[in-house]
């Protein structure tokens, strides 16, 4: 930071000669030639100006960061066991389980007259199916 300071600084004090002044315009004509006068001289001084400084700005600032990774929906795990949509036979020996259905956004899943609909599966007594 203080080099790019510094350096800034000693080409402020170089610049110095070159900056405009009313000695160094000059006219083709000697008609407009005055000391109030300055013809199109400002403007290309000005627009010299804007130019070394948005250079200087551009050395002295950090570069932008990199954008953000964009955000990805990914699908839920589907379940290892077989899913049912009524309640299936249960053979002796093993249990049915139940539960809600839900969408890809955790909302549960409603039938047509408006009550939400439940999946079953059959699976060991001991612990739920995954």
């Amino acid at each position: 930071m203080f080099k790019k300071t510094a350096f800034v600084l000693v080409l402020s004090v170089m610049m110095i000669p070159l900056y405009p002044a009313t000695g160094m315009c000059w006219h083709s004509s000697s008609y407009h030639h005055s000391h109030g006068y300055h013809g199109d001289d400002a403007l290309w001084w000005g627009l010299g100006g804007l130019l070394l400084g948005t250079f200087i700005a551009a050395a002295a600032l950090p570069p932008a960061p990199p954008p953000a990774p964009p955000v990805v929906y990914v699908q839920p795990p589907q379940p290892r066991t077989q899913v049912y949509t009524y309640p299936p036979y249960v053979p002796p020996g093993m249990c049915r389980w139940e539960r809600f259905m839900l969408d890809g956004y955790g909302r549960m899943v409603l039938d047509q007259y408006g009550r939400p609909v439940k999946e079953y599966t059959i699976g060991s007594c001991q612990y739920p199916p995954y």
